[in-house]
């Protein structure tokens, strides 16, 4: 007989909900502070972390992907990458926030890109 192990602890049909347990993952895998989704006009989708910073990270999300954050506050960009990607047809921004083993964050960035295109394919 084949047994099967549930590789997600954390389930929903809610996207928001499947969206933040997706982030809450990936950000203990890596280690990081802050994990956004956001849009490219500065809205946020999903995150975990301090929701206040991640209403922050998502509005500046754009102006760092356009022009690297020139100009801005060196304290607010320490520690911050933005991968931009296509979920079916939705432009999103990923937004990083705390260091990390190179090995890690690329696996975390790849599984939560990854998995918003699978939630959002729904």
């Amino acid at each position: 007989m084949w047994t099967t192990t549930e590789r997600r602890a954390r389930r929903s049909e809610d996207l928001y909900e499947a969206l933040t347990f997706l982030l809450a993952s990936q950000r203990e895998r890596a280690g990081l502070d802050q994990l956004v989704l956001a849009t490219p006009d500065g809205c946020l989708v999903a995150c975990d972390g301090d929701p206040q910073v991640a209403e922050e990270y998502a509005a500046y999300a754009p102006v760092i992907a356009r022009d690297g954050g020139v100009g801005m506050d060196p304290w607010t960009l320490a520690g911050v990458a933005v991968h931009e990607f296509r979920a079916g047809d939705l432009d999103l921004l990923l937004v990083l926030r705390g260091v990390a083993p190179t090995e890690r964050l690329a696996a975390a960035v790849m599984a939560s890109i990854q998995g918003a295109a699978r939630i959002l394919a729904r």
